[in-house]
């Protein structure tokens, strides 16, 4: 289980419970698993770790996309905005405003 709390508040609240969970709750939720991790294992823990001196070939390509971006990122950004047509102000207002209209139904009498 590697995500306790998250599976206990969806039982709850699929169980109609969420409303009395409690801190105590919660907080048994998060400490048994921590406790849990925390145990001492009898297994050896065998780490091996492998460092190379020498950088990657591609960490000078990777070094020089990233400059190439930041130029790029730093540059002004340049738009080009219309008041009419399909792709206007006045047509996304109005599709906007359209939408805020019909948001909620009408009530039929």
């Amino acid at each position: 289980r590697t995500r306790p709390l998250l599976e206990a508040l969806d039982y709850a609240q699929r169980t109609n419970t969420i409303g009395s969970i409690s801190a105590a709750d919660v907080s048994r939720t998060i400490t048994a698993p921590a406790v849990l991790a925390s145990a001492q294992s009898n297994a050896p823990t065998v780490v091996n770790n492998t460092y190379n001196s020498a950088p990657a070939p591609d960490n000078e390509r990777m070094v020089a996309v990233l400059d190439r971006l930041d130029e790029r990122l730093n540059e002004p950004f340049v738009t080009v905005n219309t008041v009419t047509g399909e792709h206007g102000i006045q047509r996304a207002q109005e599709e906007y405003d359209r939408l805020m209209k019909n948001k909620s139904p009408k009530s039929k009498k």
